[in-house]
């Protein structure tokens, strides 16, 4: 058993230390470490269990630029940028969105589980129609987050190696019993 799955402290500072990464090395991603995350992402928890995520895995240098141009800058130099879709149902909108969120962070946490980083955009403007025509998305889903994976370049835009931004106190997070 490793160091970080027997002790707590570990896993807290693990979780702790999960980074945007907006800059990538070219290096591959492992099709071992790929398998990992859409596994994780797949059995990550959604409304009822309905699992209304699908992730569209883009590795395609020109597929990626057409990402980034359409906002999502992340795909730009990341490897392996992970499109997701939700069935766009106006009726569960909300619970599509939060169920969207959760798989978003755990496959940031799946691929720092690899030593790996991960970063998430947004499409913009007219991003979310051009790259569902793109990658063959029906016209009714929604698309909106891509999540670039890969190794971080720390010489372009240094993550793990410098310290956390400053947190607000504990005292201004959390409320006890009442705001």
């Amino acid at each position: 058993m490793s160091a970080v799955a027997s002790d707590p402290g570990a896993r807290i500072e693990f979780l702790r230390r999960l980074r945007q990464v907006r800059a990538f090395r070219p290096d591959p991603v492992s099709a071992a470490a790929l398998r990992d995350v859409l596994e994780v992402g797949r059995w990550s928890g959604s409304a009822s269990n309905t699992q209304p995520v699908e992730v569209v895995v883009v590795e395609d240098t020109a597929v990626r630029e057409q990402l980034a141009a359409g906002g999502a800058n992340t795909a730009r130099t990341a490897p392996v940028a992970l499109v997701l879709v939700t069935p766009g149902a106006a009726d569960r909108f909300e619970l599509e969105v939060f169920d969207e969120g959760r798989l978003c962070e755990r496959l940031l946490l799946a691929a720092a589980a690899h030593g790996l980083g991960a970063g998430v955009a947004w499409l913009k403007g007219e991003g979310p129609e051009a790259v569902k025509r793109l990658l063959g998305i029906p016209a009714g889903r929604r698309v909106r987050t891509v999540v670039g994976i890969g190794h971080p370049d720390t010489a372009a835009a240094p993550t793990r190696d410098r310290p956390a931004p400053p947190r607000k106190p504990a005292s201004e997070f959390a409320h006890r019993g009442r705001y």
